[in-house]
């Protein structure tokens, strides 16, 4: 369903993000994430949270936050993940780009991502920028 391309130099943060997001992902700098939220998505809730991104990319409303949850796990709380998507925007280079705000917690354990992604001619969105703060 979703090419991912990641290089072997991907710290654990990149790479869990880049499993959980739809996208084709070329060469990004992620910062030094190594025990991000992300990586405690139960695999059972991993296509969920792709259809989440996928749909608010999609149909969500500029400035409209989208609410997600996975399921808990013995043990521990379920990740939380709020999903802010901006305006569409058009670029010469990239076609439709998206930035997507995500807060994402677990517990007391509290992360923020800016995410750039831009739509591909089959429909599809790749990541074009990272950055979590």
């Amino acid at each position: 369903m979703f090419e991912i391309k990641t290089p072997t130099f991907y710290k654990a943060a990149g790479t869990a993000l880049l499993l959980l997001l739809p996208l084709h992902a070329s060469a990004l700098s992620l910062g030094h994430k190594p025990d991000t939220v992300l990586l405690h998505i139960p695999s059972q809730d991993v296509d969920s949270f792709r259809a989440f991104i996928r749909q608010t990319l999609n149909e969500g409303e500029a400035g409209q936050p989208k609410q997600w949850a996975s399921s808990a796990k013995t043990g521990k709380q379920a990740v939380q993940v709020l999903l802010t998507p901006g305006a569409s925007v058009q670029t010469q280079s990239a076609g439709q780009c998206r930035l997507l705000s995500a807060d994402v917690s677990q517990s007391s354990k509290k992360e923020n991502w800016k995410v750039w992604f831009c739509q591909q001619a089959d429909g599809n969105w790749k990541i074009s920028g990272l950055k979590s703060k």
